[in-house]
């Protein structure tokens, strides 16, 4: 940055701070206005301090505190793309996902709306959040949309500024990524006493398949042996392409696995038993002449583990961030306290402004996200604050 547009930035935030603008002496730029691509309105306003573009490039920088860094594309909901960051270096290291897997290097990556750690240093990536804004949701948990609606980077600088080494906990407190199923071993009890296995019918998944939707959960279990020999779903189907916005009233759905000899396949479409070669949403494997306990999903399609309550169907606009992920998927700590506040009115993202603080081998560094999309507006452009926790 030149002299002379540093004075002028210097110049215009002391004219902002006699106005009752921040109170902080780092200049202040405005960020334009933000939309994303997966939304149908066209801005939220967000504002901040100034972003360093040069961030962007690999190697050391030396930025000064409450530098804020990006925006860093993470692509389209149809064609996401990682961005992986270290911080020791405060730079985007350029990996595929491939070698991002076993790459020691960067700390902390970002797909979409997802941000992750990474697991694969001798010491995994750990997170803690501090818990300043807790009042952005009350009592019941619900988000309060004004205090999303209304923070700024400007206005939040001083929860992030505030954080030094008397605020970092005993390691314990620190939470990793780990990796899980959706399904998994969810659809049934198991009693360690009796042995008998009953079905988890309160557990709901909605499966995302063939550009429908189907809500379902297991309502009945016979075993067969150490097997399943029936099995009975509760299904819920919500056909798109007829234009169905909700899910229809459930169906029960039974299926014998006595005597299989191979894996039993499922259409929600149809919500029948189909072959192998049809196009086929759920199967049971299957093994010694009775089904195995085990559901999955087909490879394209997509699920989520809800309960009886939370969905009446599937807005087909606002999918993306309900939520849906492969059958096998990371459990990332920051969903714990997740970063963000989705307004269905407006389809944006809002930042809650958290400051997380990251243990990242010998070092913690506090963090806190400013916005998920760049100046023209495009959604998945993350912007960040990320420094070295100090006494002062």
């Amino acid at each position: 940055m030149n002299k002379t547009y540093l004075a002028l930035l210097l110049a215009m935030t002391l004219g902002l701070a006699a106005c009752g603008g921040s109170d902080s002496s780092d200049p202040v730029i405005e960020t334009p206005d933000q939309s994303g691509e997966d939304s149908g309105e066209d801005s939220a306003d967000n504002s901040g301090d100034e972003t360093d573009d040069s961030a962007g490039d690999e190697g050391e920088t030396n930025n000064e505190v409450a530098t804020i860094y990006g925006p860093y594309s993470t692509g389209s909901t149809s064609e996401p793309v990682a961005v992986y960051f270290d911080l020791d270096t405060q730079t985007q290291v350029t990996l595929t996902e491939e070698e991002a897997a076993s790459d020691t290097t960067w700390d902390i990556g970002f797909k979409r709306t997802s941000v992750f750690l990474n697991t694969a240093q001798e010491t995994p990536v750990s997170v803690y959040f501090t818990a300043n804004n807790s009042d952005f949701y009350d009592d019941s948990g619900a988000a309060v949309a004004d205090l999303f609606l209304n923070a700024t980077a400007d206005s939040e600088l001083d929860d992030y500024l505030a954080v030094t080494t008397s605020d970092v906990p005993d390691a314990d407190a620190f939470s990793t990524d780990a990796e899980s199923a959706v399904i998994g071993d969810t659809f049934y009890n198991y009693d360690t006493t009796t042995h008998v296995v009953s079905a988890a019918s309160d557990t709901y998944y909605v499966v995302s398949s063939d550009e429908n939707y189907t809500k379902f959960h297991v309502t009945d279990i016979v075993t067969e042996g150490r097997g399943i020999g029936e099995i009975t779903l509760g299904v819920m189907h919500q056909s798109v392409l007829d234009g169905q916005t909700t899910f229809a009233e459930e169906v029960s759905l039974s299926v014998n696995a006595v005597g299989c000899t191979s894996s039993i396949y499922i259409d929600f479409d149809l919500q029948q038993e189909v072959t192998e070669t049809d196009a086929w949403d759920i199967t049971i494997p299957c093994a010694d002449g009775a089904g195995e306990f085990a559901l999955s999903i087909a490879d394209d399609a997509t699920v989520l583990r809800t309960d009886a309550d939370t969905y009446a169907g599937i807005d087909t606009e606002a999918a993306a961030f309900y939520g849906f992920s492969a059958e096998t998927v990371s459990d990332y700590a920051f969903t714990a306290n997740n970063w963000y506040y989705y307004d269905s009115t407006s389809h944006l993202l809002y930042s809650q402004f958290g400051v997380y603080l990251i243990s990242a081998g010998d070092s913690v560094f506090k963090f806190q996200i400013t916005s998920y999309y760049d100046e023209d507006g495009t959604s998945g452009a993350y912007s960040f604050r990320a420094d070295p926790v100090t006494e002062e």
